[in-house]
């Protein structure tokens, strides 16, 4: 047996709800016992779970490409709080609360802010405005964010 090596990896989550638990706000990952921190916010679109523990491939697809990357701490937030499969932009009452935590988030100064909702709602008035807003709200942090664009180089804008 003492040809064989064993790794460990140690990863905190966090989860940050509305009191109903109707609105996630934030989702992080910290990893544990790393030197150098590096980290990440990404922006997506809408949560669709309030279990800790169940992770969807949305989820695990920005961890799988991140952690490689040397993130050490990665905070997922959303253009929009409310937790849904299908998120329905024209039947949410107002986005005040989660643009107030967008702020805050912000002031934690992130090495790099990836924008990652890309082309969907393209034409709907809801979320252009949200995503004005968002653009509005970022733009003190040109230098560290970017977009995920498609194969044709289209942005959510």
């Amino acid at each position: 047996m003492e040809k064989n090596v064993t790794d460990k990896f140690v990863m905190e989550r966090k989860t940050i709800f509305d009191k109903t638990r109707k609105k996630r706000f934030e989702l992080t990952f910290q990893i544990q016992g790393e030197k150098e921190q590096k980290k990440i916010l990404v922006i997506a679109l809408n949560p669709a779970s309030t279990d800790i523990k169940v992770l969807d491939t949305t989820t695990i697809f920005i961890l799988n490409n991140l952690l490689p990357m040397g993130y050490t701490t990665i905070t997922i937030c959303n253009l929009y709080a409310d937790l849904c499969k299908k998120l329905k932009p024209s039947e949410i009452a107002n986005n005040r609360e989660n643009r107030a935590y967008l702020r805050d988030v912000l002031k934690r100064k992130f090495d790099t802010i990836l924008i990652g909702f890309g082309n969907t709602f393209t034409g709907n008035k809801f979320v252009s405005e949200e995503k004005c807003y968002l653009k509005e709200l970022l733009k003190d942090y040109k230098d560290c964010s970017m977009d995920l664009v498609d194969e044709a180089e289209n942005t959510q804008d």
